[in-house]
């Protein structure tokens, strides 16, 4: 996989700008759930588990809100454009992010949660368009198991990091970081050359981003494809929402925090561990998965299925660990196998649909994932809240997760497996 980067200048630019902008995400996390905490959790409050919740869905939603726009603008715009416009407005979102510091701030912090989740949409959106431009087609696998694994490197990097700066340098100059990292990204994009971007045979209409008329179009592509069931299956892991939502919580039972003050800025460095954790778990998924069942799409179908019963047995283990290294393990394991079906199921179907699609289809796939998401989300703060108690709220998230990945065994067996030619990168 690093041959890519050593041979193809174009996919390397696009990596570095992933790289830099995906460490810096990852110390605003942190520093966004330490200032949540800060402002708005307390041992005594009922409802911080819907705070967390609340931020987790404002960062998920706004694909909702604006993936049909975002995939009809990164078919029929330059990409690279969007890419850098992107990285400049999401500079300017998180230095807003400095002049939070009360409680009676935090709806301005939320909306400028959503703000930047909302700009990044249009960002993946044109980057997912790109990167099959940017590799052969015998690459493309390579291509997205790298790119996961960057960033799930970024991740546990940029989350222990981050935890650690919380700690050491405080919130507001994680965000001045973050913000910084968006304006070298958009340097490294600078220069990148891309093909240009597909000739549509519809113009571009308001009304069909608002009536969903383009995403039906690149749903019915992929239905005419007869691979549509693989939209859904991140729908199916989407449990995994409701077990992210509550990391901060977990971490602070292990670290001693949650006492009758929610500290969860002193947590700082416990709180990355875990999402650490899940960073090595997304990196070495998709490299073991492609070492035992190979690349072929026959390979990738079982490699989404089986992720999820990873996924699920990963997230079993933790309920019963009994101390931090082992809780660390579990999620380790857990995400393994959420990002081999992430990156099974990816590959699989930009290796069947049309270049000119692409946007619209990441666009259909973000939206279902997201609302799935969300939900998830909120279900797992909503029951933290009611039951106090973190054991019985993942095994309910256990059960559904175990769910639909049999869910999933038996649906995506349907998928055609022969490989079909595509045009290659231009």
């Amino acid at each position: 996989m690093l041959a890519l980067l050593r041979n193809n200048p174009r996919f390397a630019r696009l990596w570095s700008a992933q790289v830099v902008s995906a460490l810096g995400d990852w110390f605003n996390r942190i520093a966004v759930l330490a200032l949540i905490g800060q402002l708005g959790g307390t041992g005594e409050q009922v409802g911080v588990g819907l705070l967390f919740a609340l931020e987790y869905a404002l960062r998920m939603l706004p694909t909702a809100t604006f993936s049909p726009l975002a995939g009809a603008l990164a078919d029929r715009l330059s990409r690279k454009a969007i890419m850098i416009a992107a990285d400049l407005l999401r500079c300017l979102v998180v230095l807003c992010l400095l002049f939070v510091n009360e409680p009676g701030e935090l709806p301005l912090l939320y909306a400028l949660i959503f703000g930047q989740m909302s700009v990044s949409i249009f960002f993946d959106s044109a980057r997912s368009g790109a990167l099959p431009n940017t590799v052969r087609r015998e690459d493309l696998h390579a291509a997205y198991a790298l790119s996961a694994v960057t960033w799930s490197t970024m991740l546990a990097v940029g989350a222990f990091l981050g935890g650690a700066l919380v700690e050491r340098i405080g919130i507001q100059a994680v965000f001045a970081l973050d913000a910084l990292t968006y304006l070298v990204s958009a340097g490294f994009l600078i220069t990148l050359v891309l093909p240009p971007t597909p000739v549509q045979p519809q113009a571009f209409r308001l009304s069909d981003v608002l009536l969903l008329t383009d995403l039906r179009r690149g749903f019915a592509h992929v239905r005419q494809l007869g691979i549509w069931p693989i939209l859904f299956s991140k729908v199916l892991w989407s449990p995994c929402g409701g077990f992210l939502v509550l990391f901060p919580l977990l971490a602070a039972t292990y670290d001693g925090s949650a006492g009758e003050a929610l500290d969860l800025e002193a947590a700082g460095a416990t709180i990355g561990l875990f999402f650490g954790a899940r960073g090595v778990g997304t990196g070495l998924g998709p490299l073991v998965a492609r070492r035992l069942w190979g690349s072929n799409e026959r390979a990738l179908v079982r490699m989404t299925w089986g992720g999820m019963l990873v996924g699920a047995l990963g997230y079993l283990c933790l309920v019963f660990a009994p101390n931090l290294p082992l809780a660390l393990a579990a999620v380790t394991l857990a995400h393994m196998g959420g990002s081999a079906q992430w990156v099974g199921s990816t590959t699989y179907w930009q290796r069947r649909i049309d270049d000119a699609f692409r946007g619209r289809v990441f666009a259909t796939e973000f939206l279902l994932m997201t609302l799935s998401f969300s939900v998830f989300a909120f279900a797992g703060g909503l029951m933290y809240d009611l039951f106090g108690d973190l054991r019985p709220v993942y095994l309910v998230l256990v059960g559904a997760a175990l769910v639909g990945a049999l869910v999933g065994r038996s649906w995506f067996r349907q998928l055609p497996t022969g490989e079909r030619p595509s045009p290659q990168a231009g």
